[in-house]
């Protein structure tokens, strides 16, 4: 699953001035000028992480381990031609940490706010010298003053200045959902040395803004790479697999109050070995594992024999329910080992997904589940649950495709394959569905399986 946070407030900040541009579209991030004169500026914002701590508190998102987070901003031009700047080029950026709490300010530009006759909007705090209304930066004007150790998360570095950003901050997002830190916001800047390297002429490197209208409103990616792969219908002896248990109450995925325990009886009904809670895994909301090896040479533990799995301590709301008793066929290793002098073909199928219509329009915020059918070729109806594939979101900017969600792994479960999509991470649009799969080293990528639009509720009945 991939979620966007965007930002609920971001300024761009001028070392030793009240003005701000907290409300422009496009941040610059600039130094120059010479002596005790020189000029710096440094962008701080901070993201909306509401809903990531609503799917991490629920269980849809679980396994902080399997979470990565990255910012991400959009390269682009200046925007205020008043002032003689170059493209800055061969430089970091840091990413720092903001430690309190502070307002976005209401400026728009360097000298003249957009509003008529409300000019006093530009230096508004947050500045460089407050934070809020008559409240000072704890650790000194512009956020921070002099060494930046302790809150630099990490950096970047820009050879030719026109690079997009893209950081790995998993840990510093990781630490805000399980408590250990307060998301007071983040910032970027040049490093130290840059902002205090005198130049004849201005350099920035500018950024879209979240103020922008357009594809590139600068977020935090958080994608979750912990997919379902359930091998109750293709159970191996000699391979390591996985089983399963799916909780559902009133047809909504639903957690149990505890982690279960499982017992596995072979086909005597003979208790064959046993899990207790900390063997069980969580994997997303109201869906359970348990990794599972059963060798050839166990007594009845054959091919085509019937082994069950009984999961107990089921509570839901406080309400124990009885013991779910499932089953798993075995199958021979040899169908899954296939080692000797021939080599299989690669496997080729055709996709259609269902949950999502093509050209449908869909109220942003919902979330979708998309199946995903793989159908063998010149057969009736013949569909099969398989592995490595992939779906891909995209959009069109003129004839460029623009990859708004990159190749992510689709769930097996044991009877079809899906994936979830969050509309409330997609800005109004028409997308494309792109689905990949891979089978013997051959890789085939499944053009526009779908085609579909995000609008606004207001847009719904245009």
């Amino acid at each position: 699953m991939v979620i966007r946070s965007y930002f609920d407030k971001n300024n761009t900040i001028l070392r030793n001035q009240v003005t701000n541009t907290g409300l422009n579209p496009i941040t610059e991030i600039y130094y120059g000028g010479t002596g005790v004169s020189s000029e710096f500026s440094r962008f701080i914002f901070k993201p909306d992480l509401s809903r990531l701590e609503a799917f991490n508190t629920d269980g849809t998102i679980k396994d902080l381990s399997k979470v990565k987070h990255v910012l991400k901003l959009k390269n682009t031009g200046l925007f205020d031609l008043a002032f003689t700047k170059t493209r800055a080029s061969s430089f970091d950026i840091i990413v720092f940490r903001v430690e309190q709490e502070w307002d976005e300010g209401t400026g728009y530009d360097y000298v003249a706010d957009c509003v008529i006759g409300e000019s006093d909007y530009k230096i508004t705090p947050s500045n460089w010298t407050y934070a809020r209304s008559n409240e000072l930066w704890d650790n000194g004007s512009g956020v921070y003053s002099g060494s930046t150790t302790g809150i630099t998360i990490n950096t970047i570095h820009m050879d030719s200045g026109n690079e997009d950003i893209e950081i790995d901050i998993t840990n510093e997002i990781n630490d805000i959902l399980s408590g250990a830190t307060t998301n007071y916001g983040y910032g970027i800047a040049f490093d130290r040395i840059t902002e205090e390297t005198p130049t004849t002429e201005l350099q920035y490197v500018g950024f879209f803004t979240r103020h922008t209208d357009t594809l590139y409103e600068p977020h935090i990616e958080t994608t979750y790479n912990n997919p379902i792969e359930d091998d109750r219908s293709d159970f191996y002896l000699d391979k390591n697999n996985k089983l399963y248990l799916y909780v559902n109450l009133g047809g909504q995925p639903t957690n149990l109050d505890e982690l279960p325990t499982v017992i596995i009886n072979d086909s005597n009904d003979l208790a064959y070995s046993s899990y207790t809670q900390s063997d069980v895994t969580q994997v997303t909301k109201g869906v359970y594992c348990i990794d599972i090896n059963i060798p050839t040479e166990v007594d009845a533990a054959e091919d085509c024999m019937m082994f069950t799995d009984v999961w107990s301590n089921i509570k839901i709301n406080g309400i124990t329910r009885p013991d779910i008793e499932l089953e798993f066929p075995l199958i021979d290793s040899g169908k899954y080992y296939n080692i000797g002098t021939s080599d299989e073909l690669p496997k080729d199928y055709t996709f259609s997904v269902s949950g999502i219509m093509n050209e449908e329009k869909i109220v942003r915020g919902d979330i979708r589940k998309v199946l995903v059918t793989a159908n063998i070729p010149y057969t009736v109806n013949q569909k099969e649950v398989i592995d490595n594939i992939q779906y891909r979101i995209y959009t069109m900017e003129g004839p460029n495709e623009v990859t708004i969600i990159d190749y992510n792994d689709i769930n097996r479960s044991n009877t079809y394959n899906y994936f979830l999509l969050d509309t409330d991470s997609l800005v109004s649009s028409t997308y494309y569905l792109d689905i990949k799969s891979i089978s013997n080293n051959t890789v085939k990528t499944h053009k526009d399986i779908t085609k579909f639009i995000i609008v606004g509720l207001s847009e719904l009945n245009k």
